[in-house]
This record gives C-alpha cells, sequence and structure tokens, in this order.
C-alpha cells in the first residue's frame, strides 16, 4: 500500500450552487447508456463466458446471506478496537466475501488472467491510514475507522489459518487523510470530519488511470464539496460513499434524524452521498438495516458488516457491526475487482454495469437502491444486454421513502366514540328511572 496521497489538483471549474432537496431527488441516474466494446474486451468476455461454465450460479440470484453449507463465520478481534491485542488473527470466514461471492468472481478474474483490483488505484479518504511492509502495526493511532475501511477493499488474507481479508487485494489503495477520529468518539482536540476538510482533502486527488476514490464518512454539503466533487467526475473517478446511519441523540450533525419517523428521507442532508454523480450507498443485511438512514438516493447496497479486515495490532480483525460506512468499502472492493477485469470500461459505464446486474432487478427501493451489488453477474453478464436494458430504462424510477400514512378512519371513529358516549349516557339514564316508571305501572 502506498503510504501517500500522490498530490495533483486538476483544472478548477466554476463553482456550481448546490441544488434543492427536490432536485436531488429527481437527478439520480442510471448512468451513460453507451457501452464500447473494443477487440481485447470481446476477447476477455469470451473469456469470461469460459469462465462462468466453471462457476455455475443461479442467474440474478441475490447475494444477500452466507449459504448454509459455510464453515463457521469470522471470529476475532473487533476492527475499531485500537491498542495492543495478543489475539491478531481471525478464525473462521469471511462472512461478507461468501454473501457477495467474492471467491467465485476472483476465479473468474483469474481466468481472464486478472488479479482482483489489479490496474485500480482506491484512493481512501478518512483517518490516517498505515502503510508499509506493517499494515496496520499502529496502535497508537485515535482510531482504526479508515484502517479498517481500506483493509476491506484491499487487505491482504490471512495464511494460518488461510482467511479471505480484502475484496480487491491487488488493488492500489492509497490514503487520503482528512480528519483523525470519528463524530461523537471522544477525542483529545483530534478533528471530526467537516465539508471544509473534506473538499480540500477531494481537491488533492490525482486521478491517473482507473480510479475510485472512497470516502467511507459524511458530512454536510458545501458549494467547496461540491465543486471538489465535480472535479472528480470530469477527471473520470468513481466516487463511493455512504448513505448515512441513524445518529446517536446529541451528535450534533443530522441530529433531527436520530428518531426514526415515518417519511423521513436524508437524501439531501447526507454528503458526500447526496451528489447525484457519487454512487450511494445502503446496508442490505435485515439485522443492521434499521441502523441505516431512510434515504431516496442511495443507489446500491451491500452487507455492512461481516468484513475481515486489517488491525492496528499488526494482524487482522472482524466488522462486527454494520454500518453504511462499511457497506460502502464494500462496493468500492466489488468495483475494483470488476473493473479490473472490464478495464476498458469508464467510471460511468461500471457505475452503469454495477447497477444493471444488481440484485434489485431495476427497482429501487430507499434502502438498497438498485439492489446488493453482484460482482460475479457484473463480470460474466454481456454489455449488449445491459445497453438494451439502459435504453428501455432510460429514467430508472427512484425508492421512495414511505411518508405517513393519513388516518382515513379517524373521522369515523371519533363518530362512533361520541355515539358510543351518548348512547352509553341514555342507557344510564333509563336504568336510573326503570324503577320510577314501574311502580307508577304498579299503580
Amino acid at each position: 500500500m502506498a503510504a501517500a496521497l500522490h498530490a495533483g489538483p486538476g483544472p478548477v471549474a466554476p463553482r456550481r450552487p448546490l441544488p434543492a432537496p427536490d432536485a436531488l431527488r429527481g437527478r439520480r441516474r442510471l448512468g451513460r447508456s453507451g457501452v464500447r466494446v473494443s477487440g481485447r474486451a470481446g476477447a476477455r468476455l469470451a473469456a469470461l463466458a469460459v469462465a462462468a461454465l466453471a462457476v455455475p450460479l443461479a442467474p440474478g440470484a441475490p447475494a444477500s446471506a452466507v449459504p448454509a453449507a459455510a464453515a463457521a463465520l469470522a471470529e476475532g478481534p473487533d476492527c475499531l478496537a485500537t491498542g495492543e491485542d495478543a489475539d491478531r488473527k481471525v478464525k473462521g470466514v469471511n462472512e461478507a466475501n461468501e454473501a457477495l461471492q467474492v471467491p467465485e468472481a476472483s476465479a473468474i478474474a483469474a481466468r481472464a488472467d486478472r488479479r482482483p483490483g489489479q490496474g485500480v488505484r482506491v484512493v481512501v479518504v478518512d483517518t490516517e491510514i498505515p502503510g508499509g511492509a506493517a499494515l496496520g502495526a499502529r496502535p497508537d493511532l485515535a482510531s482504526a475507522h479508515g484502517l479498517t475501511a481500506a483493509g476491506i477493499v484491499g487487505g491482504q488474507p490471512q495464511t494460518d489459518p488461510s482467511v479471505d481479508a480484502g475484496i480487491a487485494p491487488a488493488a492500489d489503495v492509497v490514503p487520503a487523510k482528512f480528519y483523525d477520529v470519528p463524530r461523537g468518539q471522544e477525542s483529545d482536540g483530534e478533528s471530526t470530519p467537516s465539508s471544509g476538510a473534506l473538499a480540500r482533502a477531494l481537491d488533492e486527488v490525482d486521478v491517473r488511470g482507473r480510479t475510485i476514490v472512497l470516502v467511507p464518512a459524511v458530512v454536510a454539503g458545501s458549494d467547496d464539496l461540491q465543486h471538489a466533487l465535480a472535479r472528480l467526475h470530469r477527471a473520470g473517478a468513481l466516487v463511493i460513499a455512504p448513505a448515512g446511519d441513524v445518529p446517536a441523540e446529541g451528535a450534533g450533525f443530522l441530529e433531527e434524524y436520530a428518531e426514526v419517523k415515518p417519511g423521513q428521507d436524508a437524501a439531501a442532508d447526507v454528503w458526500p452521498a447526496a451528489d447525484p454523480d457519487v454512487v450511494a450507498v445502503g446496508i442490505s443485511s435485515p439485522e443492521w438495516q434499521a441502523r441505516a438512514l431512510r434515504n431516496s438516493a442511495v443507489d446500491l447496497a451491500a452487507p455492512g458488516a461481516g468484513s475481515v479486515s486489517i488491525g492496528v495490532q499488526g494482524g487482522w480483525c472482524v466488522v462486527t457491526e454494520g454500518s453504511t460506512e462499511w457497506a460502502a468499502a464494500q462496493v468500492a472492493g466489488v468495483a475494483a475487482l470488476v473493473w479490473s477485469v472490464h478495464d476498458d470500461d469508464t467510471a460511468d459505464e461500471l457505475r452503469k454495469r454495477l447497477e444493471a446486474t444488481a440484485s434489485g432487478n431495476g427497482q429501487a427501493s430507499p434502502l438498497t437502491g438498485f439492489g446488493v451489488v453482484q460482482p460475479v453477474e457484473a463480470l460474466q453478464r454481456p454489455v449488449e444486454s445491459m445497453e438494451g436494458q439502459a435504453r428501455r430504462n432510460e429514467v430508472v424510477p427512484r425508492g421512495t421513502v414511505p411518508a405517513e400514512r393519513a388516518d382515513l378512519l379517524a373521522g369515523t371513529r371519533r363518530d362512533a366514540v361520541w355515539w358510543g358516549l351518548g348512547g352509553g349516557g341514555a342507557l344510564v339514564v333509563l336504568l336510573v328511572l326503570r324503577p320510577v316508571l314501574a311502580r307508577r305501572r304498579g299503580r
């Protein structure tokens, strides 16, 4: 892993004002419909077709759970724990990689003479990420957040016992620090995520070749941030970011969403995911979906937990709690794996490939967007079929957060209450007067 970011700001473009929330909700798109197929790409597709025969899978099967016959799930140190830890190894299997069919996708890439992530740069814009031969040997770090995300993407596998770690271990993972500790974590003067710091870090990202920019954090929107994101898109980078987690009370940013209410939609407030050129990622695992914000801007989804990553204590670790931030790292790893094989794709074409082959079959929802990323489908499906789908769905309907339902029976129930009170009162009067009326009849 490279130890430092290669700086090189691109051309400065005029700033665009922040779009209104309604405009953001209406500008989600599937990507460009024109996909070129060169001679080299055609040959590679033929190789992938042969590989598909060796890896039989049910077409379109959602990758949302580990097969029943899978080995024991990974157990080991928690990735977010810092400090010395005697236990630096993981036992079991990488649950997230199994759910996403990463082993099968890696086998297909190998048959196409590609290593997962080969030739792809993944810039992880987050907290400090230690580099060098002893990757992760920094127990003094204030936060392991950035290292965990980087390890999900490109961590090297554990050998004894053998456990998969990164989704795209051959990718060139490049760190770019823009804060010290996540928002809400106790700190001693360390910085937390901010829009200005993120915009400055993104301005320094050098887009060379196939570049994925992963921002596993959320901030508020700003003109500077939107300007930085526009530069990356023009330069040909694919930016991936989380759609946001439900914040803790008192956390400040996004505090209005701490209490989940019907009709909530954080689409315009969670950045960088609010930008239409950014792939916004949600959680697909039912166990952790309650932690995700309701966000109609979600494009793709991933499990959000269960990954094996690199620990700051120098070994391996397990992502034990679900978050859209880890789901974004999982999607970035899948994107790097697919791009290493389909290396003729532009960033927009890669995005369209991932969205068109997701498990949602073109139907979007406010939690999972187009569906769970499917690397096997993305590697094997001919681009011609996706071109046709793109033409049929020029505008793919976005998922909407259900509004609070009107109580259509409220008036009826109110009238029933009053009729009940009136009838009950009349009955009481009759019961009181009954003895009097009976004596009169007797006389």
